[in-house]
């Protein structure tokens, strides 16, 4: 599905006065071709499925649509999606109850029998699926070249908390690799 297909979607769901709507329908076309990649791969990175990612892309762009209707502003509109994409994924996951921490106990995936050092980037998207979702939605976010005070936004974490957190979970997703190997 192409950038006009989707807003064509969008814009049928509500119709706003037509020359303000044609204003919007272009920024938001130019916002979805920068950065519906990008809110992808962070909804596929924290909940594991392709569907529900396109589902999360697809709301934070409705959600767009409706701020702009409703006269909202957006001085950071990529610091915007992507905290809407971020709370969309925790929303989902409480729903579903997976928003739980990783705890041994309950893991019940089974070790390969011989590891192999060529699994490269299934071996640390494994190392990552082990992290906490919050340690998981830092390094995603970061992953994406979000800034600390987007990711600050993004996260509900104050920002000036955020390098010492990130670097707690790129510390733990270090000794994750390290213990795999």
């Amino acid at each position: 599905m192409g950038t006009s297909e989707l807003v064509e979607i969008l814009h049928s769901a509500a119709r706003p006065p037509a020359v303000e709507f044609s204003q919007s329908r272009e920024n938001v076309a130019n916002l979805f071709d920068l950065h519906a990649a990008g809110l992808y791969r962070l909804a596929l990175a924290m909940l594991h499925d392709s569907d529900a990612a396109q589902d999360i892309v697809q709301e934070a762009f409705l959600r767009l649509l409706a701020h702009i209707q409703t006269g909202g502003t957006l001085p950071n509109a990529r610091g915007w999606l992507y905290t809407v994409a971020a709370h969309a994924c925790r929303d989902r996951q409480r729903r579903i109850g997976r928003w739980l921490p990783w705890m041994a106990e309950r893991d019940t995936r089974r070790a390969a029998d011989s590891p192999d050092r060529r699994d490269g980037p299934l071996a640390v998207l494994d190392a990552i699926r082990s992290l906490t979702p919050r340690d998981r939605l830092l390094i995603a976010l970061r992953a994406q070249g979000l800034s600390y005070q987007e990711i600050g936004e993004a996260s509900g974490i104050r920002y000036t908390s955020v390098g010492t957190l990130l670097a707690r979970a790129l510390d733990s997703l270090q000794r994750e690799l390290d213990h795999r190997v």
